[in-house]
């Protein structure tokens, strides 16, 4: 997983400032590429756009604002999930448990090396559980041990957001590309994922107006 870009959010200046938002006109999607980036036309041109980053940043965004009045929704597993860590990788999960509480987890210690999972976000597709909190593993573990809750919050909720968003390789419904994109339009900072990555490619009427030498 890519660190957050600059060790902050994108989107956020290196002041901590929050940059203005790009605004996205409407789009209509056409349908998909590969099965893995949307194609949608404006009044403005063509967006290739990135399904799994655009709805990476939809829910990262989701995540956080639910974040700023509570915690997020949790599902009980029906068999708890024994998860076995190499032992810096447990710690990192156990040191940041109170974090994780707040965005769905439900964790203990189940030995050295052994975490007992009894709960995790409802965004979470059980499928997902076991390689989100490896890959959280692996991001806590390698997060400054100086990180205040905050940083840690955001890194958890921008993994998380990563393992529940559609994957590449995966076909969508007309009704769930428009839903992607009408959920990007109304997000903040939503032309990159929370690890730095584009959400979309653009070719404005110009350039293919220019390229078919219409112009």
């Amino acid at each position: 997983m890519p660190p957050l870009a600059g060790g902050k959010l994108a989107g956020r200046s290196a002041a901590g400032i929050e940059a203005q938002p790009a605004a996205i006109r409407p789009m209509i999607p056409l349908g998909q590429f590969r099965d893995t980036f949307i194609i949608a036309i404006d009044d403005e041109g063509i967006a290739i756009v990135d399904q799994h980053v655009a709805h990476e940043r939809v829910l990262f965004e989701r995540v956080m604002e639910r974040l700023s009045t509570g915690r997020l929704e949790s599902q009980r597993l029906l068999v708890p999930l024994l998860l076995d860590l190499p032992v810096a990788a447990h710690d990192a999960l156990i040191n940041r448990a109170g974090e994780l509480e707040r965005l769905g987890f439900e964790i203990e210690s189940f030995g050295d090396s052994t975490v007992r999972v009894g709960a995790v976000p409802a965004l979470l597709g059980a499928e997902d559980c076991s390689k989100a909190l490896l890959a959280l593993a692996e991001d806590l573990e390698g997060l400054d041990r100086g990180a205040g809750v905050q940083v840690a919050l955001q890194q958890i909720a921008a993994t998380t957001a990563c393992h529940a968003a559609v994957k590449a390789n995966y076909p969508l419904t007309h009704e769930k590309m428009m839903h992607i994109l009408e959920e990007l339009r109304a997000t903040a900072y939503s032309t990159v994922c929370p690890h730095g990555r584009p959400v979309m490619l653009r070719l404005t009427r110009r350039e293919i107006e220019k390229n078919f030498e219409r112009i």
